[in-house]
């Protein structure tokens, strides 16, 4: 199990930082570096901590698990070959990520490779109070770190645990991912903690982080975690939990601090980049490779990308109404050899690739806090708060006053919550399409059904429906993870 739960001392190997001054660095053996100051533990946790290059990808298929997307048959031989790669996602099949590591190991292990990340904020963990540097720097890095765990385990439970709140769901005793919480060597096996004690975890180390981030990360660049994108984060994660008021209070805070939406009737270029962090006002935290959203690094020949065989669905792209201009300015335009498959067809994401200064693939972005406390209202709302309506309505159109035309916009009237609900639901899907939410909804929602048709060979297209609180929305432990350690257990 050591490729999992188990790191050098540091992860700070000398191949990693040979670019190091001697000073940031001290050799502890031949094979292990161990940083003394803060600098250096500040480049250790950009290069092991955050994930912005092309090679740091986390995973490379969430979106084909819902119904954002739909499969695209093709004779050319690469399109089919795309299609067999990512079948087994597309059609949830329980062994998808083996399957996946089988084509691609290196993008396809989400279990390690989100674990690799956790093991650099450990590391850092472990060592900020033990290097030189001001007590400023060591908790701005310490905020950091415990910040950007939380993300981390919030995405893993997520996907290897049940939902926190739903039909059949028992936080308590359901299985979610194991903790590591040091970086310490141990051939001791980890077992999995409960959901409920993983999203306490996460809680508690975003309750922490804040405070020092507040006080010592407003400097920080916008691809780096501060105080702002942690409670924002914080607001998701009580959104998950089903804590209404404290999902509201926590998207107040970023509110207050990062009230700007972009004005969609003000874009002079379809090229806009909703999720560049330097441009777009809404951007509070860059993250991810800009290579993700495309669907091409990964591909299976030089040049041509594997999920050409994917789109956006046809039924999600008649539930924008008549000048919603999301459909312009989220998607963007890909030439598949003679083929084109023009604007919101292209199964690709929130920017354009002909900008070439893009780094981040995805953001945290002023627009989901206002949808966060928007849900929430909604649900106080459901419980009896009738004042949860109206100013669930007002964050609502206030987000689509800036995403229709002005022409056709007018504010929704719906009263009734549950309804109010259903709209609600259908927006957020809109907004934040492609962007990592709708599986984890989709869950959180209930676990609805929903089918996929997938065609591999010409003529013989099949359909694959995922029932309502099918178990396979919660995605099976890899089984490298299993060998190489025998207290994991197998969803059931």
């Amino acid at each position: 199990m050591r490729k999992y739960y188990k790191i050098l001392t540091l992860i700070c190997l000398t191949i990693s930082f040979s670019s190091c001054k001697k000073d940031f660095l001290e050799e502890s053996s031949q094979d292990l570096v161990r940083p003394t100051t803060t600098t250096a533990l500040n480049q250790l946790l950009s290069g092991e901590g955050y994930a912005l290059s092309a090679e740091s990808t986390l995973n490379d298929y969430l979106d084909l698990l819902t119904d954002d997307i739909q499969s695209d048959f093709n004779p050319n031989s690469v399109i089919v070959a795309g299609l067999n790669k990512y079948a087994p996602v597309y059609t949830w099949q329980r062994n998808m990520i083996d399957k996946l590591i089988d084509v691609a190991p290196t993008y396809s292990n989400t279990w390690y490779n989100y674990y690799a990340r956790i093991k650099g904020c450990n590391v850092i963990l472990d060592y900020v109070d033990q290097v030189d540097g001001p007590q400023t720097e060591k908790d701005n890095i310490r905020g950091q770190a415990l910040a950007l765990r939380s993300y981390y385990y919030l995405v893993l439970v997520n996907l290897f645990g049940k939902p926190y709140v739903g039909t059949a769901v028992h936080p308590e005793t359901d299985l979610g991912v194991p903790l590591i919480l040091t970086a310490d060597v141990s051939d001791t096996p980890v077992a999995r903690s409960t959901v409920k004690e993983v999203y306490a975890q996460i809680e508690k180390d975003l309750l922490t982080s804040i405070p020092l981030l507040d006080a010592n990360g407003n400097g920080n660049h916008v691809y780096k975690f501060n105080g702002t994108a942690a409670k924002f984060l914080l607001s998701r994660v009580y959104l998950y939990m089903g804590n209404w008021d404290a999902s509201i209070k926590y998207a107040d805070a970023v509110i207050l601090r990062k009230p700007a939406l972009q004005q969609y009737n003000s874009i002079t270029t379809p090229l806009f980049p909703i999720s560049y962090g330097v441009s777009s006002p809404e951007v509070i935290w860059g993250y991810g490779s800009s290579t993700e959203l495309t669907g091409m690094p990964f591909g299976l020949a030089v040049g041509v990308p594997a999920k050409a065989a994917f789109s956006i669905s046809d039924n999600f792209l008649s539930t924008f109404e008549t000048g919603d201009l999301r459909p312009t300015y989220s998607f963007k335009t890909t030439a598949y050899l003679t083929t084109v498959i023009v604007g919101y067809k292209s199964g690709s994401a929130k920017y354009s690739t002909a900008n070439p200064t893009i780094s981040n693939g995805k953001a945290f972005r002023t627009a989901e806090a206002y949808l966060n406390r928007a849900e929430a209202y909604i649900q106080k709302a459901i419980g009896g708060d009738a004042s949860g309506v109206t100013k669930a309505l007002a964050d609502i159109n206030l987000l689509r006053s800036n995403r229709i035309k002005t022409a056709n916009y007018s504010p929704i009237t719906i009263t009734e919550p549950e309804a109010l609900f259903t709209y609600y639901k259908a927006e957020r899907r809109r907004e934040l399409c492609m962007e990592d939410h709708r599986w984890f909804d989709l869950r959180r929602w209930g676990m609805p059904e929903m089918s996929h048709t997938i065609q591999l060979v010409a003529g013989s297209p099949q359909t694959v429906t995922l029932s309502e609180n099918d178990s396979r929305y919660t995605l099976d432990v890899p089984t490298e993870a299993l060998r190489r350690n025998p207290n994991l257990i197998q969803n059931p």
